[in-house]
């Protein structure tokens, strides 16, 4: 079964839990040294199994899907159980990354669009943008009544935004969304406690990074390297870890291209 490429916040989740499973094996291990050997080895123990689930999480770069009958199964019970936006947003999802569906997927989401939920609305945004329709998808996200008190999607439209270099714009959704983001529940899902949090730190570091490029880009790299470390402490993986270009590089590049 292939691997596929996930965004950056759901592979920190992805990630976590991968580290949390290690440790967890590494900690019965300990236990199990410390009954039959003594307390000290089984000390050493964990601390060596607490290494190399570190390193384990960091070299993990890829995890595979469910399988796609799996999915569709789970797809189908979900859908006829609920038929909320999130389940809406959640199906559409799977379509788009796990059935390589794009055209059902935006068509799902476009047929729920009137509901005007936040989160349906950034998931047809974040796949219009994938599918190269930056416009489509900034029109579709400015449309919506929520459009500048949602983080989310404030951030997917700042990241639209970058990508047609509107980066000044996009600098002022960003820095929103990272304010509204500290005052409510972010991302809101129906995810348990764990993981509602790790999605929060993790789409934040991801918006912190983001803000961070369109500084670079702008020449402030003093608020870049802020914003990159500002990022970096919500992220326990040092692998998903953003650091400021060379400057004296970039800037070489910029002055070629002025020549």
């Amino acid at each position: 079964m292939r691997s596929m490429q996930y965004d950056p916040e759901i592979l920190y989740v992805q990630k976590l839990y991968f580290f949390l499973y290690l440790a967890t094996i590494s900690i019965l291990i300990a236990l199990i040294i410390i009954v039959y050997v003594d307390f000290r080895s089984g000390l050493y123990s964990l601390a060596v199994g607490f290494g190399l689930s570190y390193i384990g999480m960091v070299m993990k770069k890829n995890f595979n899907p469910p399988g796609k009958r799996l999915s569709a199964q789970r797809m189908a019970h979900t859908i006829s159980q609920d038929s909320s936006p999130l389940s809406i947003a959640r199906f559409a999802s799977q379509l788009y990354y796990y059935f390589h569906e794009p055209t059902q997927a935006i068509s799902i989401l476009e047929k729920f669009l009137s509901s005007q939920d936040p989160l349906l609305c950034m998931t047809l945004g974040d796949i219009l943008l994938k599918e190269g329709k930056p416009l489509r998808a900034l029109y579709i996200l400015r449309d919506n009544p929520h459009a500048l008190v949602d983080p989310l999607l404030l951030a997917t439209q700042g990241r639209v935004l970058f990508q047609i270099d509107r980066i000044q714009e996009a600098v002022k959704m960003f820095e929103r969304s990272i304010h509204l983001a500290k005052q409510n529940k972010f991302p809101k899902s129906s995810n348990n406690w764990i993981t509602q949090k790790i999605l929060t730190l993790s789409y934040l570091a991801n918006i912190h990074h983001s803000l961070a490029d369109c500084y670079f880009i702008l020449n402030d790299f003093d608020l870049a390297k802020k914003h990159y470390r500002s990022g970096n402490y919500r992220v326990f993986d040092l692998s998903l870890w953003r650091h400021c270009p060379s400057v004296q590089l970039d800037s070489t590049k910029n002055h070629k291209n002025i020549k």
